[in-house]
């Protein structure tokens, strides 16, 4: 079903077409995407060049293969999460909204959408696969935080366990910025190598890294030393040794 161009800024009266397949609403004036999550069977959904700020609230389509909502008006890409339970998408043009200025918007979208094959019109290499994987993996992202906070939100929690969440090593995941309550930190088992994570953290009186694979706890240009001044207790086991 063709719907293009007829200046179109709510969607509905679609109920009844419960076995369509391919659905064209591109170049209105839709602002919110709704009414569609009884298209079960659709295979192929257009919505580009209208006025969409979110993807929030996109549905769960168990079939859509095909997405086109390039130039609208998303401007973060973080938006792009919503997506990534979709289990057949293997196209996705999104090309023209604000957050694809963003040099790296490219490999964050590989990184949450595994299975995409074409985006924005430019099929996906195995090396830039490869370097999504590198690049985000491991990181501490909000969802993480979202599972282990319990409701807290960051600048007010004071004891974080993130043990077992397969982080690595990024510089300054964990400072007084993001953290400025945080008095206790468990970041055992997971997979650092250094103690670059820990930027300046004056509060911070435990901090437990067991379980990586630290070496050593001199890390140059770090505020860890910094952060010891305060420290009741520090434990970093390796199979190199124990520092406490």
């Amino acid at each position: 079903m063709n719907l293009e161009k007829n200046k179109i800024t709510k969607i509905e009266g679609l109920n009844t077409l419960t076995y369509l397949k391919k659905l064209e609403l591109g170049k209105n004036k839709i602002t919110v995407i709704e009414n569609l999550s009884h298209l079960e069977n659709l295979n192929q959904l257009s919505l580009e060049d209208n006025q969409i700020e979110t993807i929030a609230d996109f549905p769960m389509f168990k079939n859509l293969m095909e997405l086109y909502i390039g130039n609208n008006y998303i401007e973060n890409v973080k938006e792009i999460k919503h997506l990534s339970e979709l289990p057949k998408l293997i196209i996705l043009d999104i090309s023209g909204n604000p957050f694809t200025k963003e040099p790296s918007y490219r490999i964050f979208i590989l990184f949450f959408i595994k299975k995409l094959k074409v985006l924005d019109g430019i099929s996906i290499e195995a090396a830039e696969a490869q370097l999504a994987r590198e690049t985000f993996t491991g990181r501490l992202s909000d969802e993480v935080l979202e599972t282990r906070l319990g409701g807290v939100t960051a600048a007010e929690v004071k004891i974080l366990d993130l043990s077992n969440c397969k982080l690595r090593d990024f510089d300054d995941m964990f400072t007084a910025q993001k953290f400025p309550q945080l008095r206790e930190l468990n970041i055992g088992n997971n997979l650092f190598q250094t103690l670059r994570c820990i930027g300046y953290m004056p509060h911070l009186r435990l901090l437990n890294m067991t379980g990586n694979k630290i070496d050593s706890l001199i890390v140059p240009n770090s505020n860890i030393l910094e952060n010891k001044r305060g420290l009741n207790g520090l434990l970093v086991r390796s199979s190199h040794g124990v520092y406490f």
